[in-house]
């Protein structure tokens, strides 16, 4: 298996579950997207607010581009997914060499590090997954329901080829 291939699937899983929870989440009021709860962040729309500034900066250090965090000024949850698409058109259209190619960047401390881009990519996925866990506990803190699946597997399982 290619490096290319994994990196596209992590792409594509990461897309789908961003969508999955900006569409749950967009059917509930600002006081419940705005109440707080017992977390990394203080509420649901800060926690996908951060999933959204996190991809934009990551995509920006991979392509060069700078960047701004916020990555917009706009509060609506459901920007995440402009960004997470950038983010996945990018990784779509990066081949092996793009992938292993290392990129040099500055943390949001200023702090200068190298890295190969595959790296860089795997971080931002696992990131995204770390936080849309916490908004799982999150939406169960505030008694909501319909909380979406967003387990790889069940991405995976989803697929035409899930073999």
């Amino acid at each position: 298996m290619s490096i290319t291939l994994l990196l596209r699937e992590y792409a594509d899983y990461d897309l789908w579950a961003n969508a999955r929870f900006v569409d749950r989440l967009a059917a509930e009021p600002d006081a419940v997207l705005d109440a707080p709860v017992s977390s990394s962040f203080p509420s649901l729309r800060s926690t996908l607010l951060h999933i959204r500034d996190a991809e934009h900066v990551w995509r920006c250090r991979l392509t060069g581009e700078r960047h701004s965090w916020p990555a917009e000024p706009s509060l609506d949850p459901r920007t995440l997914m402009d960004h997470a698409r950038q983010l996945h058109g990018l990784v779509s259209a990066m081949d092996e060499a793009d992938l292993l190619s290392i990129r040099t960047y500055r943390d949001l401390k200023g702090n200068e590090h190298r890295s190969a881009a595959w790296r860089m990519l795997m971080h931002c996925y696992n990131h995204s997954t770390q936080h849309r866990g916490q908004l799982i506990t999150m939406m169960r803190g505030l008694g909501l329901d319909g909380i979406p699946a967003n387990d790889l597997i069940v991405y995976q399982r989803s697929l035409k080829d899930s073999v």
